[in-house]
């Protein structure tokens, strides 16, 4: 029984680990954002090709996504 706790008590925290990160990088995209990206890329925001502004909710769901894949893309070499 106590293993079984264990484990559930693990995998909550990882869950919740996973979605603090998520929210923390989301909100740092979300700060970052109105000045990086016009700075970086004045023509395609002056062509409406990227936005200014990114509102928080997006910013964390983009931050979310492009983790996953970077993640996914990554090949694991450790032959076992």
């Amino acid at each position: 029984m106590m293993k079984i706790f264990q484990g559930l008590l693990i995998g909550l925290g990882s869950v919740v680990l996973i979605g603090f990160i998520a929210l923390f990088s989301g909100t740092l995209v979300y700060w970052l954002w109105p000045i990086a990206i016009p700075a970086a890329f004045p023509g395609l925001v002056e062509n409406g090709v990227l936005t200014s502004e990114l509102m928080w909710w997006p910013a964390v769901c983009l931050t979310w996504v492009c983790g996953i894949l970077l993640k996914s893309s990554q090949t694991n070499n450790n032959n076992k």
